[in-house]
């Protein structure tokens, strides 16, 4: 596998006033965080779930997003609660390449994000009682209060994106991906979205390429890969075993403006 770097679109860069302002700072604190690709099949093909997030956020305002979010202190007891299993852990933990115990917290906040975010829940249970969600989203109540086991297996490992050390909010992000289960349908009824909805990578990325569709640039790079996938069988299939490389978007200053690159096996240039 190669580790040439690519150059992401020119629109991806940053002013270099902006960048120049971030030089000497003290880069943020790596925050581990998972995002969860829903999937279904649609009338033309694969289809996932987006959020747009709110303009008023802290982080990634406006953009469109996958459901997703930060560990917490409770998602790094899911192993010891049996949340998670210790095959699932293992095999988890082989594919991120780290501990059972980190593993088993990356899917159990894949879990949580994603119900607090879309009302689906990825576990071996019964739909949870009117107002559970919200109550878990405000830690009234821990995932491990909602459900006796999460269905980990559904979730399979697709990417691994780090945010660049100048930049001060900084996140160490598992992108997974799982077919909605029968029965369920995502919502997007979150306080951090202001819309949401099902849609074809493809689509999303000619929403971008004309300026209707605002994206960072993990998941531009996701969809890309995401759009070969003709059907959710065969997506989960090219999932299965997985073992995401790390990527770090690479800045590179020229001129007035910042250029991006990253390595060309996280856009599927080469694999």
């Amino acid at each position: 596998m190669t580790t040439d770097l690519v150059d992401l679109p020119p629109r991806f860069g940053m002013d270099r006033p902006a960048f120049d302002k971030l030089e000497g700072r003290r880069p943020g604190e790596l925050r581990a965080a998972t995002s969860v690709i829903l999937a279904r099949d649609g009338a033309e093909g694969l289809e996932v779930f987006l959020l747009q997030r709110a303009d008023g956020m802290a982080f990634a305002a406006g953009m469109s997003v996958f459901p997703g979010g930060g560990l917490d202190d409770a998602d790094r007891t899911a192993l010891a609660d049996g949340l998670v299993d210790a095959g699932a852990a293992a095999r988890a933990a082989t594919s991120w390449g780290t501990t059972e115990d980190e593993a088993a917290a990356l899917l159990a906040c894949a879990v949580r994000e994603t119900y607090e975010e879309t009302g689906v829940l990825l576990a071996d249970a019964a739909v949870p009682p009117p107002g559970t969600r919200e109550r878990l989203a405000a830690r009234e109540v821990g995932l491990r209060d909602v459900v006796g086991h999460l269905a980990a297996d559904r979730l399979r490992p697709w990417a691994r994106w780090l945010t660049p050390e100048p930049m001060p909010k900084r996140y160490d992000t598992a992108f997974f991906v799982a077919a909605v289960p029968e029965g369920q349908e995502p919502d997007g009824a979150t306080s951090e979205a202001v819309g949401a909805g099902w849609c074809a990578p493809a689509r999303a990325l000619r929403e971008w390429d004309d300026g209707d569709r605002a994206l960072m640039p993990p998941t531009w790079a996701v969809l890309t890969e995401l759009a070969a996938a003709p059907d959710v069988a065969t997506l989960l299939a090219s999932a299965t075993g997985r073992r995401p490389l790390p990527v770090t978007p690479s800045l590179r200053p020229g001129g007035e403006r910042v250029g991006i690159a990253v390595p060309a096996f996280a856009i599927g240039a080469a694999r």
